[in-house]
């Protein structure tokens, strides 16, 4: 477990992933040094013959002492076959490892609810949101068709409590409302994605445009701050398939995953002129002020993310804390070394954003894809993203970390998965902590000698 390659092969280096306290060590890697610390290797606490996803989303505390693990799959209070309710683990750091602190559930558990769907922690890990995007449902399971809802915990002593439950003021079946959600460092500014809510533009319905809304919390109260839809919406834009908050609140970064399976050409597998979209929003005086629009390319498609994926982390791109650094990926796109996949940086300028001269690519030969998942500390310093290399059935996966070491950035980790392979879908989901010292890794097929219900490592 916890081996590091290069595109050449098996290869050891210098840089310490480390379990509990120690930070990333900024170190070049090497031909020699030493072994990729093993992780502590998380596992669904209630095995069962049904199906789960334990690791689909992860969350870290910026301090890195609180962790947080979803299984919207979990079967809870629900009846087979209408699994899927959802469970969130959250668990905190001792000087002797991890301790499972809560179990969370939804208060009226139902099939499909999906509550896990998406998870944010606050900057102290004592604030929790958690998506739950079918929620609402009370007619046959099997339809899937609740309004979707955002749950919002506080750790209040050694006790989790619900403090709120957020739901749409536009309420509408299959919007997906709380697929995607994030919480500033504060833990008083909330963001929900519905990214298959509806609209009517003069006068005729348009499925799955989406949207996004801001809340802010007043005392223990979620009170509705702003609505953010794309400038010019189209149905199945999918607006809000991923999104991003910085960690002072004042910044978002929202996906329209535009190349989906509903505008996919299937004569030719292309899009017709449609492009995933990165809309950048920032707080003004006295509104929510669209600063960039920032459109992938026809030929590399999935910019920031695939609204393909239907489970797991969707986003390919992410802020740094005071969201002044905007790190996006090209999963597919062909990098300088031939393969695919490779991430940019844009930086705000004088109220817009430009991009910057840094391009990161991974030392991997045979890659069918990079960055389809990636996540930036808060302090900018480390970016770890999701890799695959074309090899055996399902491809390779790894984990790829990056370090600015000052005057550059540079590869300083390549984790592969541990039971590679077997499927795992190693890489599901990604966290870092604030400075980077703690990486999580979801896995949400990860199999153990009874089921596959997943995994999450803490690096």
């Amino acid at each position: 477990m916890g081996r590091m390659r290069d595109g050449a092969g098996l290869v050891a280096t210098s840089c310490g992933m480390c379990l509990l306290g120690a930070a990333l060590q900024a170190d070049v890697p090497s031909a020699t040094g030493a072994m990729l610390i093993p992780p502590y290797e998380f596992h669904e606490p209630t095995n069962g013959p049904k199906p789960q996803a334990f690791g689909a989303q992860v969350a870290i505390s910026a301090d890195g002492r609180t962790l947080a693990v979803a299984d919207p799959w979990y079967f809870g209070g629900s009846v087979w076959p209408w699994y899927g309710s959802g469970a969130v683990y959250v668990y905190g750091a001792t000087d002797e490892g991890w301790q499972l602190h809560a179990r969370l559930e939804p208060p009226d558990p139902q099939g499909y609810d999906f509550f896990g769907a998406d998870l944010s922690l606050s900057a102290d890990g004592s604030v929790l949101a958690i998506g739950a995007e079918f929620e609402g449902r009370r007619l046959d399971p099997r339809t899937g068709d609740g309004f979707g809802a955002v749950f919002v915990f506080t750790r209040e002593g050694g006790a989790w409590l619900q403090q709120a439950h957020v739901q749409s003021p536009k309420p509408q079946r299959l919007a997906s409302f709380g697929r995607t959600v994030e919480l500033s460092e504060s833990g008083d500014t909330l963001v929900v994605g519905a990214p298959f809510e509806s609209i009517s533009v003069e006068g005729t319905a348009q499925p799955s445009v989406g949207a996004v809304y801001v809340y802010r919390r007043s005392a223990a109260a979620w009170e509705s701050e702003a609505v953010l839809r794309a400038p010019q919406p189209q149905a199945d834009d999918r607006f809000g398939t991923a999104l991003r908050l910085s960690a002072n609140g004042r910044v978002i970064a929202v996906l329209a995953g535009e190349q989906n399976p509903d505008t996919e050409n299937l004569e030719t597998g292309e899009w017709d002129g449609r492009n995933n979209t990165l809309y950048v929003f920032e707080q003004g005086p006295n509104a929510w002020q669209l600063t960039a629009t920032l459109e992938g390319d026809p030929a590399e498609p999935f910019f920031g993310g695939s609204a393909y994926a239907t489970e797991g982390q969707m986003e390919g791109f992410a802020l740094n804390g005071d969201g002044s650094v905007l790190a996006v990926a090209s999963p597919v796109g062909a990098g300088v070394d031939g393969e695919a996949g490779y991430v940019r940086f844009y930086q705000a300028d004088n109220g817009g954003w430009v991009r910057t001269q840094t391009t990161l690519v991974p030392a991997l030969a045979e890659r069918v894809q990079f960055g389809l998942r990636l996540t930036l500390s808060t302090d900018g310093a480390t970016l770890a993203a999701a890799a695959l290399r074309d090899e055996g059935p399902y491809g390779r996966p790894y984990v790829v970390v990056f370090r600015d070491l000052g005057m550059q950035w540079s590869q300083v980790a390549a984790i592969e998965s541990p039971s590679w392979p077997d499927p795992t879908s190693f890489g599901s989901s990604l966290a870092l902590s604030g400075t980077g010292e703690r990486l999580v890794i979801g896995a949400q097929h990860f199999a153990t000698e009874s089921n596959q219900s997943g995994a999450a490592f803490v690096y």
